[in-house]
């Protein structure tokens, strides 16, 4: 067992710990998520979902997380309800608006819109990061799939929820530039309640 030399070090020490321990504390959380959809399929009973009021029950959160590190949300929300599972459709929203803010560099913007449109109803993710380069977007639907040299910490886990409950749902995602903000545009289609 090797020790401490001195405060300094222990310090380091601790915070390299603390660090280990969210990321297996994220990690686990997010394989359960996925199992939970995955095992819910089968049996899973439908109801009218609002999508807006997903987005708004994480509000408070994503707003921590954007303001600590100097981002901005934005949020243009129209009514959209849909038919399906609340807590999958929870997990979708929570990680694509989760992926779009941790993918931001600070002072960028994220922006969250909803809308009926007559193919059913759109939830779309926009933010100014770097984007996903065209050839890897099919890829990221992959378990524990993570690009190289974002810098960024995940699990390879958040599309995976994403495309698990869409397939639930019979809805599809696509994946492009923003045309607005730069960076990566993540829009779901899912059929209207």
């Amino acid at each position: 067992m090797v020790h401490a030399a001195n405060d300094d070090e222990r310090d380091q020490s601790q915070l390299h710990l603390d660090a280990g321990i969210r990321r297996m504390e994220q990690l686990v959380a997010q394989l359960l998520a996925l199992s939970r959809i995955e095992n819910a399929g089968a049996t899973r009973t439908h109801v009218p979902v609002d999508l807006v009021a997903l987005v708004r029950q994480h509000e408070r959160d994503f707003a921590a997380l954007d303001i600590a590190a100097g981002k901005r949300l934005q949020l243009e929300l129209a009514p959209a309800s849909v038919s399906g599972d609340a807590s999958a459709l929870d997990a979708l929203v929570r990680n694509l608006v989760d992926n779009a803010l941790r993918y931001t560099p600070a002072g960028g913007d994220v922006l969250v819109r909803t809308a009926r449109e007559p193919g059913g109803v759109t939830l779309t993710v926009e933010d100014s990061g770097p984007g996903i380069p065209e050839a890897a977007r099919e890829r990221v639907f992959e378990r524990f799939h993570r690009e190289l040299g974002t810098g960024v910490e995940g699990s390879g886990l958040g599309l995976a929820i994403v495309a698990e409950a869409l397939q639930q749902h019979g809805g599809r995602i696509a994946l492009d530039t923003s045309p607005t903000l730069g960076g990566l545009r993540a829009t779901v289609t899912l059929p209207v309640a």
